[in-house]
């Protein structure tokens, strides 16, 4: 009995100062350990806490470090199920969880995390209608955004019903009711690009200033949606852009996770000139420091990028390149460009799988144009990996019919030039006029052809 008190002793300071507990009985499961994990931003980024071992029978879980509160799941790797509860500080829980389909199974002590279980097993009943949509996509039809919302209609009504009565019964102070209601928020939204007041009311309705946000499987949903709203020029993104960082806490973790995002976002070669949205945002928000970035390092490698992009300004004449043909002959860039409508340069390698597909897809669009308005458009196609054997080289040109009004040169090992078009990665396409003048930088076939048609119809 003694021994039982100094044991109990011992432990309490630990119990008295843990910032939250879970208790986990496991009976009979498919797996002999569960991970333990926290969400943060979507689906796919999590924090590690701790790893259940299932074949122990009783585990516990417990932190003397406060959380903000948040969506939590386990995951269980030899299944690869996950079960999905809310966490807030303090929260005391037991779990029960047996056999192998553990939503089935899985009981939570407290009413809300139970209610959570059957949303989620109302989540994969409706789950057909994901399936049927990625049978359609396959068949090769084409969904707008209005089309995609109906066609999930009788599933995110069902979703949006059901969360409303959960919700009901939620404290808003709540993570649970944080998700929940950012879901029901998000399935309600329809984006049009020509709707404005629906976007406003969107991001007006999200909660940025709230820290537990981040620690939800819903921010990257919530900018996905947003910009669903907006044409894809970057004049019109840089708009959105700055509302949203407008709404966020420079010196928050969160802001590190959307900085991140904006840096991939506006990458996309579906972006009219987003070059120009990028080096605004590079400018405004990042380089100043105003804004938190996963990776301080990487400052510098940003302000290198900055200053390469800036070297290359639309509607300035562009860089001149002389470079040599497949037969050592040299072939200037503006000479060439002076006996077209257009010219497009294309910088590409060879051994790259990307090319092999972006190429044809670019070549076929431009081919199209041409045909149609009766314009001509010159290709300068630029091989851009150094001392790749010219065999390989034509090889590919033959392959891919890269001759039609085409000037192909290696660009080699000439630095100054890859840095002038910011050249370190492949495919990469900027577009000129007769004159030499830069229209569009890094653009997709689609960008492309509305940069040609715009200035073709002017």
């Amino acid at each position: 009995m003694r021994k039982k008190w100094l044991l109990l002793f011992l432990l309490f300071p630990a119990l008295v100062h843990a910032q939250y507990q879970i208790k986990i009985k496991a009976t009979n499961t498919a797996d002999s350990i569960a991970y333990f994990r926290g969400t943060v931003f979507d689906d796919k980024n999590y924090i590690p806490k701790d790893t259940i071992k299932l074949y122990k029978g009783n585990y516990t879980v417990a932190a003397k470090k406060p959380i903000i509160g948040g969506i939590y799941f386990l995951y269980f790797p030899k299944s690869k199920q996950k079960v999905f509860f809310a966490l807030e500080n303090l929260d005391s829980i037991k779990i029960e969880i047996r056999g192998t389909n553990y939503l089935d199974s899985t009981k939570f002590s407290n009413k809300a995390n139970q209610q959570f279980i059957e949303y989620q097993l109302l989540e994969n009943k409706l789950s057909n209608y994901d399936t049927m949509y990625a049978a359609e996509l396959a068949k090769g039809k084409k969904f707008n955004l209005a089309q995609k919302a109906a066609f999930f209609q009788p599933k995110t009504s069902q979703l949006i019903s059901y969360r409303t009565t959960l919700l009901k019964n939620l404290k808003q102070v709540n993570a649970l009711f944080l998700h929940l209601n950012t879901l029901n928020i998000l399935d309600s939204s329809v984006p049009s690009r020509k709707n404005y007041n629906g976007r406003n009311e969107l991001i007006k309705r999200i909660d940025f200033k709230n820290p537990k946000l981040l620690f939800t499987p819903n921010i990257k949903n919530v900018l996905n949606e947003y910009y669903s709203y907006y044409p894809l020029q970057a004049d019109s993104l840089n708009k959105g852009l700055d509302t949203v960082m407008n709404k966020v806490d420079g010196k928050s973790n969160m802001s590190m996770y959307i900085t991140d995002y904006f840096i991939k976002l506006l990458h996309n070669r579906e972006i009219v000139n987003n070059t120009e949205a990028y080096t605004y945002y590079l400018e405004k928000y990042i380089l100043n420091q105003k804004y938190k970035i996963s990776d301080i390092k990487q400052l510098g490698q940003l302000k290198s990028e900055l200053a390469n992009l800036k070297s290359l300004q639309l509607q300035d004449t562009c860089v001149n390149m002389i470079l040599k043909d497949t037969a050592g002959q040299l072939q200037n860039l503006q000479e060439f460009a002076s006996q077209n409508k257009f010219t497009l340069i294309i910088f590409y390698d060879p051994t790259c799988e990307h090319c092999k597909v972006e190429l044809p897809k670019m070549d076929s669009t431009i081919n199209l144009l041409e045909n149609t308005y009766n314009i001509k458009v010159g290709r300068y196609a630029v091989c851009n990996e150094p001392n790749l054997p010219v065999s390989i080289w034509k090889d590919f040109i033959v392959k891919y019919n890269l001759s039609k009004n085409y000037i192909n040169v290696n660009l080699g090992n000439n630095m100054d030039l890859r840095k002038s078009y910011d050249a370190f990665t492949n495919p990469i396409f900027y577009l000129v006029n007769n004159k030499g003048i830069l229209l569009g930088k890094k653009l997709s076939p689609q960008t492309v052809r509305n940069l040609i048609l715009a200035n073709y119809l002017k």
